[in-house]
């Protein structure tokens, strides 16, 4: 028997909003239905017609989603992810570096138990998030994730354009370096969260004007062995820090919750 199409709230229209919409109307159309999108100023034109806009939370609510997308930045988890879940709407998000703040971590996980809604996390512009959390299970010793990016991604464009070699920006605990780069170090709570921990793993944020993808590497090591995972990401046109592939994680995401077979 054919399942109806899954309802999807949509929150922000930005770059990685867009992807979203972009990917569905080419890989989901008949399945995955975007119901209205949450967007400060409805009014104002969009480069994406045919979507209800809405300015409300409450708005978005009354069209019934089956599952609630942020694509808006760490703002818009703090303010709106609470709603979400007490509602009892399941939560996807790439926006995971808002995690790091203590704070809004507690205040998810208490609206999510009072609510009956979860937050699933896409994997965004990292990969091996799967294979580093179950290597937790058998110990993990350590993680470093190194963001490399191009100069202009990480400085103001007259620090980038005198910028000759490659200049480390930071070396830390994730959560410091998330909390320093929220928009640029991201992923890293992702990594974080899947295996050691944001105070144990440790982060290098690395300035190259040299290269024109934003570079990923994440090292793990522990009882199962060792992990080395690298990615190249070619950003999107409208934000260079962030990776094309940010969209299509959410995407993936919500194509696995109607999938009779999920791998990963």
């Amino acid at each position: 028997m054919a399942r109806p199409r899954m309802r999807v709230g949509l929150i922000g229209l930005g770059a990685i909003g867009q992807g979203v919409v972009d990917l569905l109307d080419r890989h989901a159309d008949q399945h995955i239905q975007i119901v209205a999108v949450l967007v400060r100023d409805p009014s104002r034109p969009r480069p994406i017609s045919g979507l209800e806009t809405v300015a409300t939370l409450d708005k978005l609510l009354e069209k019934r989603p089956d599952v609630i997308v942020e694509a808006a930045g760490h703002n818009a988890l703090r303010g709106y992810g609470p709603g979400v879940l007490e509602s009892g709407c399941d939560l996807v998000t790439v926006s995971v570096g808002a995690l790091a703040d203590p704070g809004v971590y507690d205040t998810l996980v208490t609206a999510a138990e009072a609510g009956g809604g979860r937050v699933e996390v896409a994997s965004g512009a990292i990969g091996a998030l799967d294979a580093i959390a179950a290597a937790s299970l058998g110990g993990l010793s350590r993680v470093v994730h190194t963001t490399r990016k191009p100069a202009k991604a990480l400085l103001s464009a007259e620090e980038a354009d005198q910028l000759t070699r490659t200049k480390e920006l930071f070396h830390g605990s994730a959560r410091e370096g998330v909390l320093m780069f929220p928009e640029s170090v991201n992923v890293a709570a992702a990594v974080s969260l899947a295996g050691i921990g944001l105070d144990r793993t440790e982060v290098r944020v690395l300035a190259d004007p040299h290269v024109k993808r934003n570079q990923h590497e994440v090292i793990a090591e522990g009882a199962f062995g060792s992990l080395r995972f690298e990615i190249q990401n070619v950003p999107t046109e409208g934000n260079p820090r962030t990776g094309r592939i940010a969209a299509m994680s959410i995407v993936w995401k919500l194509l696995s919750r109607r999938a009779p077979i999920v791998i990963g």
